[in-house]
């Protein structure tokens, strides 16, 4: 069985045949300009792995096996992609975000309002996360899981 070795998600603690771990960090300069404080310079690093099952000895396996591997495999990449595609969006929404801000007239509100909301929008895009997971019964929806006993 798969689940067995599979990688553990850190939000349940339970066991799945593939896992997408994603952490997303931001950095920014502030410069004077005038009388107001404004975000100048702005990077989004986003740090995506995706851990999917390997079959070792794939070649030696009967043709159905294999076929019905294929399929399987597939779908569960499908569904990983999917996590990948949320994960793209929750870095675009905090870069666009800090790109947009615009300015304040007080140094530690724009520091505070940065910080409350780039926060907020990773906790929006991680509760995504988890309701993708949710919707697809982390991907079986989608065909990504295989017959117990296959």
């Amino acid at each position: 069985m798969i689940d067995r070795g599979g990688p553990v998600n850190s939000d349940d603690g339970k066991q799945y045949d593939g896992i997408t771990k994603w952490s997303l960090t931001w950095d920014y300069q502030l410069k004077r300009r005038g009388k107001v404080w404004i975000v100048v310079n702005r990077s989004v690093l986003l740090n995506i792995k995706v851990v999917t099952p390997r079959w070792i000895d794939f070649q030696n396996a009967p043709g159905v096996l294999r076929t019905q591997w294929r399929i399987y495999r597939a779908n569960l990449l499908r569904h990983e992609e999917g996590h990948v595609k949320i994960a793209l969006r929750a870095a675009y929404a905090v870069d666009k975000y800090l790109g947009t801000y615009g300015a304040s007239s007080s140094l530690e509100k724009l520091k505070s309002d940065i910080q409350k909301n780039t926060r907020g929008l990773l906790r929006q895009y991680r509760k995504i996360d988890r309701s993708y997971d949710q919707r697809t019964r982390h991907g079986a929806s989608q065909g990504a899981s295989l017959a117990k006993g296959s």
